[in-house]
């Protein structure tokens, strides 16, 4: 058995420290990425809405999430300003946006989830006016979350049905199939 020499076993750990150094110095630069991403967001937002800089800077983890997973800038701001223009602000703009990444967080695009959660901000509203309720912002955000959740989870439940009846045409092809094959070998 040969044996390392000092050397061999100083350049190892050399080598296995720069590499634990440039993890460290990756993450570091993702982190300023995203926190230099999140900086111009919440200046675009400020700009196109008239927010103040303490009503953005209370969007800061839902905004965060937001481009964690992946969200545009451009669809982040749209989800906000339709919020804005139904009235949704405060605590009702937050649960928007938190819904927001609960749908993209269940696979939808960042556009999807955005239309799905102000489609469902506009019924909440109608629904409001309709039966002239007396919502503030906290209870409306509420009632756009449960909507919200129920909306995804029937569309999980659609999807695990459609995959089920697949999975059971493909038995069904799979025994149609034997029973051709069998009923031929019968003939002989």
């Amino acid at each position: 058995m040969k044996r390392f020499s000092v050397f061999y076993w100083f350049k190892l750990a050399a080598f296995v420290f720069s590499v634990g150094i440039a993890a460290v110095v990756v993450a570091q630069d993702r982190e300023r990425i995203q926190d230099r991403d999140l900086l111009r967001l919440k200046d675009q937002i400020r700009q196109e809405t008239q927010l103040s800089q303490q009503d953005v800077d209370a969007l800061d983890a839902e905004l965060r999430e937001c481009l964690r997973q992946g969200g545009q800038g451009e669809q982040i701001r749209a989800m906000v300003r339709a919020s804005l223009e139904d009235g949704c602000k405060g605590t009702c703009l937050a649960e928007t946006l938190r819904t927001m990444n609960r749908a993209m967080a269940q696979g939808l695009s960042d556009k999807e989830a955005r239309e799905m959660v102000t489609a469902t901000l506009r019924e909440q509203i109608r629904e409001r006016d309709q039966k002239r309720l007396q919502l503030n912002d906290q209870q409306l955000g509420e009632r756009i979350r449960t909507r919200m959740e129920e909306q995804l989870t029937q569309r999980e439940q659609l999807r695990e049905q459609k995959k089920e009846m697949e999975r059971g045409m493909g038995r069904e092809r799979h025994q149609e199939m034997e029973e051709k094959g069998m009923g031929g070998m019968k003939g002989r």
